[in-house]
């Protein structure tokens, strides 16, 4: 009886370890009986000093064109994909530490402390008074997030969409690996230091926190589970038969 007991504590601690229960493998699960509804509140992110906009006034005619954007930014780059990203960034106004940005004909125009849709609607004020039926373009080109640890693609990315979710930001990352721990730690940078959090994926009301959506230069960090700490990169079978035919032998051999 002894030994069977030791045998089974054996097997028990190398599969508690090498393993992970599928019930923390699943995302976002109803835990709590939150239901199929969880109420959850959109970032509205005010733009702030060193932050680059990406500003467009699009107008039918070229030569109004030229005018009230950079010069090196011609309409032919604008459709090409891989050189727009590019340009956007090179030519892409810095938001000065009095919260201004200098554009072609109007001068300094205010943006700090208001959001992407609120400097959109600014600057075509301030177009209007000179064009007619011109549209003006403004989005953040430098959202970045970094993401390492147990994902399958470690590494910055630049995003050019100021709504992304930690779900997207894993999904651009490929996902955890087996082995990386569903609670996921944040650091943010903020003007009062960082912040740190940690959201668990597997429950459904990771939605409702305020870490949900990400921010510029945000850190995601996974951290492996016990198993990948101890060394296992798969299912230790090998091992586990190793450990089983061990004990048997010594057990055998005590007695």
């Amino acid at each position: 009886m002894t030994r069977l007991l030791i045998l089974i504590a054996s097997i028990a601690i190398l599969l508690s370890t090498s393993c992970t229960p599928h019930r923390q493998m699943v995302y976002l699960q109803d835990k709590q009986e939150v239901g199929d509804t969880v109420p959850y509140e959109l970032p509205d992110y005010k733009v702030k000093p060193g932050d680059i906009l990406h500003v467009r006034v699009l107008t039918m005619e070229e030569e109004n064109y030229q005018i009230f954007n950079n010069e090196e930014f011609s309409r032919s780059s604008y459709g090409d994909g891989h050189r727009n990203n590019i340009s956007v960034y090179i030519n892409g106004y810095t938001v000065t530490e009095k919260g201004y940005i200098t554009m072609p004909v109007l001068g300094e125009v205010k943006v700090s402390g208001m959001n992407v849709s609120e400097i959109t609607d600014h600057i075509q004020d301030k177009i209007d008074k000179y064009l007619i039926d011109a549209t003006v373009i403004v989005k953040m080109v430098n959202f970045n997030i970094t993401v390492l640890g147990e994902v399958r693609r470690p590494g910055n990315y630049y995003i050019y969409d100021n709504q992304l979710t930690i779900v997207d930001a894993l999904g651009l990352a490929g996902d955890m690996t087996d082995f990386g721990k569903r609670k996921v730690n944040i650091v943010r940078h903020t003007p009062e230091g960082a912040k740190f959090a940690t959201l668990d994926m597997t429950d459904r009301r990771s939605i409702s926190s305020e870490f949900f959506y990400l921010q510029s230069n945000d850190i995601v960090y996974v951290e492996p589970t016990l198993a990948k700490r101890l060394g296992f990169s798969e299912f230790p079978f090998a091992v586990l038969f190793s450990a089983i035919t061990t004990t048997i032998l010594l057990l055998n051999y005590v007695n």
